[in-house]
């Protein structure tokens, strides 16, 4: 078995706790087990600007995917892989919403510290409280992209889950090179052409020179699905999807029982 270089966690619903924190033990434990040479970083759909203090509280010093893989960065910013959403797919998938009722959100560039809609209620406002972001109200983000005329890096929406579900199907027949992935029940991302945290990962283990096979990957939901089948161990948590769970490695509902047992493991050159 391949020793164990590196763990990648997703944040919410994985790493979090339901107040979006990091659990004082499982911090505690990770500091433990940096110690024993098994690093830490973050495989999250939040923006980079929204993951800064997770940075801060884990002492982080890898690379670190976001936005569901679209940027690959250092924790000082520095990007190292940025693939984005073609302008034109972008225009076409805002067309296929039109006649939803759910409510969309754009961001524009890797290093925004605000997103933009153009619907400000509910939706909007979950999203600021959870990433501390700030939001940009528009009048309409198809404008919007037609005036920056640039490629946008993700674009999401939050609504109903049978509406979101005919809206992927209708992308997918139409924009067959987007990336659709549903993050959470009732929000549905739209990312370039073969981005996910699964890719994203591959391009991380090359930038530190490990092998993928040494790394533990954790999440809890769809837009983790790749990176649970590329790590050499994948984990998944007990709230996730049955999908999620059929193709991990271990399912868990205690990420700090996990990680004491793991510490435990190699404390005693005893393999998990």
């Amino acid at each position: 078995m391949v020793p164990t270089q590196l763990l990648v966690f997703d944040l919410d619903g994985t790493l979090l706790d339901s107040a979006h924190r990091v659990p004082s033990d499982v911090r505690d434990l990770l500091f433990a087990l940096r110690e024993k040479g098994i690093e830490t970083t973050l495989a999250t759909g939040r923006p980079f600007a929204a993951v800064k203090t997770f940075i801060c509280e884990l002492e982080l010093h890898l690379p670190l995917i976001t936005f569901n893989g679209a940027l690959v960065a250092m924790p000082d910013g520095q990007a190292l892989a940025t693939r984005h959403l073609p302008l034109s797919a972008a225009q076409t998938i805002l067309g296929l919403l039109k006649n939803t009722s759910a409510a969309n959100h754009l961001y524009l560039y890797p290093t925004d510290d605000a997103f933009c809609t153009d619907q400000n209620g509910a939706a909007s406002e979950l999203i600021r409280e959870k990433d501390h972001m700030s939001c940009r109200v528009v009048d309409s983000l198809s404008d919007l992209l037609a005036d920056a005329n640039c490629d946008p890096v993700k674009m999401f929406s939050i609504g109903s889950r049978d509406e979101l579900e005919r809206v992927k199907t209708a992308v997918q027949r139409t924009e067959p090179s987007v990336t659709c992935v549903f993050s959470e029940h009732d929000m549905l991302e739209f990312l370039g052409q073969d981005v996910n945290k699964g890719t994203a990962l591959r391009v991380l283990c090359e930038q530190i020179g490990i092998a993928s096979e040494s790394v533990i990957a954790f999440g809890d939901n769809m837009n983790d699905f790749e990176m649970l089948q590329t790590a050499g161990i994948g984990v998944a948590m007990a709230t996730g999807p049955a999908a999620l769970q059929e193709t991990a490695d271990r399912v868990i509902s205690d990420m700090a029982g996990f990680l004491r047992k793991h510490l435990l493991a190699v404390q005693s050159l005893e393999v998990l």
